[in-house]
């Protein structure tokens, strides 16, 4: 069992990039694999995130997203998606990884690499459902706290807004 569970925490060499146009298919197959795993038991079957295709990649492009990929091995295994916000703060949101892969710590170097790509931000945001207690306790880990703002996702979660400073120069 222990050997398992080494097996399953060893580093993967994991390059993060900025995503193409050509990623997104895959990128919403993560995300749909994702979220079925994970989220679906908590919150069931029509959440927004399992609706999503390449097309709405496109349009979130179009206004100013920009999706982040996790390769390993030339294989897309986690996605993200960021915007700017007018007060300079970065907002993330459906950081999925593939469940082949959860486990081994890629989401949390999927969030980390949100402040690496935006290093003059004043501050990072997301929200998280709040039924998902294993994410919280990971952003948490990352130093994010929450707001105490929450909000009603149609057709999915209650969402707790939490925020994370960014590194002051």
């Amino acid at each position: 069992m222990k050997e398992a569970e080494a097996a399953k925490k060893e580093f993967l060499a994991l390059e993060v990039r900025i995503g193409r146009p050509e990623d997104y298919p895959a990128a919403i197959e993560i995300q749909h694999r994702a979220y079925r795993l994970k989220e679906v038991p908590l919150y069931g079957e029509d959440m927004p995130p399992l609706f999503e295709t390449p097309e709405t990649l496109a349009a979130e492009a179009a206004e100013g997203a920009t999706l982040l990929v996790g390769e390993a091995n030339g294989r897309i295994i986690a996605s993200l998606r960021m915007k700017t916000l007018e007060n300079g703060a970065v907002y993330f949101c459906r950081l999925s990884v593939d469940p082949d892969f959860q486990g081994k710590g890629i989401g949390q170097r999927m969030a980390l690499a949100v402040e690496e790509f935006n290093p003059g931000a004043p501050e990072f945001v997301l929200d998280c459902g709040v039924g998902s207690r294993e994410n919280r306790h990971i952003y948490h880990k990352l130093g994010y706290h929450e707001t105490g703002k929450s909000f009603q996702v149609p057709k999915g979660p209650k969402c707790l807004e939490m925020v994370k400073a960014g590194k002051r120069s």
